[in-house]
């Protein structure tokens, strides 16, 4: 009979506040754990790979329970995934593995659990770190199968307990729950396709339905303004405030997840450049901020720079240019001194958003007037492969900084 393993991790990109690093778990099960168990002939799935009809807390129960093996991420402390780690503790005295991300800080009453660390690097998982992770799991995994030890702690300390039995036919109805046509995982990723075939109407639809399955995650809400005010439909003004309606279920006043604070501040900003309302611009540069204050990334980092400068050049109070420029410059230089550094590490070669990291650097030393180290990150970038869009944004953005410097901010501030 074939053998089923349960996944218990977060879906999609989930942030740990207590370092501020965001994590696409989607790359962790999709590159280091899947595989791992589709080479054993093992049936591998989570809780968003379930069909969605009926109860599915039960049909959760079902599968934490009656899987011959769980294995646990429990990086960022999601609570639900801690929660469903103890259920199945308390359920079953072995072949249960826990993992995390290596930077994860373990609480003391998880200490006593042994965790399998990995690297991951936010986006993506870097292709050695991936293989040399898959072997690991692939060992105990088989250690498992030949000879399965008591890994609960329940178990442990109270050895007596009769873990649960069930018939083969029980376990059987788990494969029968599997249903990727009607999963959350396979709707967000049907969304995921239309979006980049620019087809936004079903891709709205098909991430509603992916709601009606998981109402208040906040990956499904997030995609869902994202793809909504990148729609323009069905005009760019009322798409910007449906996808701000869309994002008032996180918390808004105060959330700390960056992702939804970057979204909220790239809304404000394209409201500002549709109605010219400054108060959009104040807006934005604080959603933005508090995003790149929690997280310290680059792409919060470069836009609230951008937004100290958009309002230095508004201004007329010399106090205020001063000010906001000098806001500017500060952001720049935080952003140069931690991402030159994330350059010259050994992990960068891994990492999957190079081209990004060195426009964000190139776009910095323009903005603080270090033409040779602007055109060295360029030049880098448009080595990689596939940077035409990375690019083009680029080049778009630096042509707005130009304006702003030298036609506006500059001139004022020689004015005084």
């Amino acid at each position: 009979m074939e053998k089923t393993c349960f996944v218990i991790i977060g879906f999609g990109i989930k942030t740990d506040f207590e370092t501020g690093r965001s994590l696409n778990l989607d790359r962790t099960f999709e590159n280091i754990i899947k595989p791992v168990f589709d080479d054993l002939d093992i049936l591998c799935y989570r809780a968003c790979d379930l069909e969605q009809s009926g109860v599915i807390d039960k049909k959760m129960y079902e599968n934490i329970l009656k899987a011959d093996f769980v294995v646990a991420d429990i990086s960022t402390l999601n609570p639900n995934a801690i929660y469903e780690l103890g259920v199945r503790h308390a359920l079953k005295p072995n072949t249960t593995i826990v993992i995390a991300e290596d930077k994860l800080k373990i609480p003391f009453d998880v200490n006593h659990v042994f965790i399998h660390s990995y690297k991951h690097l936010e986006e993506d998982i870097g292709v050695t770190e991936a293989e040399r992770f898959k072997a690991h799991l692939k060992k105990q995994v088989e250690k498992f199968i030949a000879e399965p030890e008591v890994d609960s702690p329940i178990y442990t300390f109270i050895p007596n307990l009769i873990p649960p039995s069930f018939t083969e036919d029980e376990i059987e109805d788990i494969k029968e729950s599997i249903d990727k046509s009607h999963s959350t995982s396979d709707l967000v990723e049907q969304a995921e396709k239309k979006k980049n075939e620019k087809k936004y109407d079903v891709a709205k639809d098909l991430l509603k339905a992916a709601l009606l399955n998981k109402p208040n995650d906040s990956f499904i809400i997030q995609r869902l303004a994202l793809i909504t005010y990148k729609s323009k439909e069905p005009s760019e003004l009322e798409a910007l405030n449906e996808a701000l309606g869309y994002l008032e279920q996180l918390n808004p006043i105060d959330t700390t997840d960056p992702e939804t604070l970057g979204l909220l501040g790239a809304i404000n900003k394209r409201l500002y450049e549709q109605t010219n309302d400054e108060n959009f611009i104040d807006k934005s540069r604080h959603y933005y901020e508090r995003g790149f204050y929690v997280k310290q990334d680059y792409y919060n980092g470069i836009n609230v720079a951008f937004l100290y400068l958009l309002k230095a050049s508004l201004s007329e109070n010399k106090f205020d240019i001063y000010a906001n420029y000098g806001q500017a410059r500060k952001v720049w230089i935080e952003i140069i001194t931690k991402w030159s550094r994330v350059v010259e590490s050994d992990k960068f070669e891994d990492r999957g958003d190079k081209e990004w990291i060195y426009l964000t650097l190139a776009e910095a030393h323009f903005g603080l007037q270090n033409k040779e180290q602007e055109e060295r990150y360029f030049e880098l970038a448009i080595k990689l492969p596939n940077t035409a869009f990375a690019r083009a944004s680029y080049n778009d953005q630096k042509e707005k900084l130009s304006i702003i410097i030298n036609q506006k901010t500059l001139k004022k501030l020689k004015d005084l």
